[in-house]
C-alpha cells in the first residue's frame, strides 16, 4: 500500500512539474511573438517614414493578433520619430493569472 501511495505522490509532481513548465514554454511564445510584431512594426514605420496609412494597417494588424498598439509620433519635417508601444495580456493556463506586458521601443 505504502509503494502505491509514494507512485501516486511521485506521478503527481510530475504532473504538476509538466504544467508549469509547458505554460513557461507557452508564455514564452507568446512574448517572443509580441517582440518580433513589435520589430516589424518599427521597420514598418522606418521604411515608410511615418505614413498614415501604414500606422492604421499596423494598427489592424495588432487587433486582430491580440495586441494593444499605440504609435506616438513626434517632431515633423525631416526630423521625426516615434514611440512604439506594444501591449498584450497572457493568461495562465487552469490558474485563471493574467499578466500585462507591455514592449516599447522608439523608431527613427
Amino acid at each position: 500500500m505504502r509503494i502505491i501511495i509514494e507512485h501516486f505522490i511521485t506521478f503527481l509532481l510530475l504532473l504538476i512539474f509538466i504544467w508549469i513548465g509547458m505554460a513557461y514554454i507557452i508564455q514564452n511564445m507568446a512574448y517572443s511573438s509580441a517582440r518580433e510584431f513589435h520589430g516589424a512594426v518599427v521597420t514598418q514605420l522606418e521604411n515608410s517614414y511615418f505614413d498614415k496609412h501604414v500606422m492604421e494597417d499596423c494598427r489592424r494588424k495588432a487587433a486582430r493578433a491580440g495586441y494593444d498598439l499605440d504609435i506616438q509620433v513626434y517632431g515633423s519635417g525631416n526630423e521625426k520619430d516615434a514611440k512604439v508601444t506594444l501591449a498584450f495580456q497572457y493568461t495562465i493556463p487552469l490558474a485563471g493569472i493574467q499578466k500585462s506586458y507591455r514592449i516599447e521601443g522608439y523608431s527613427r
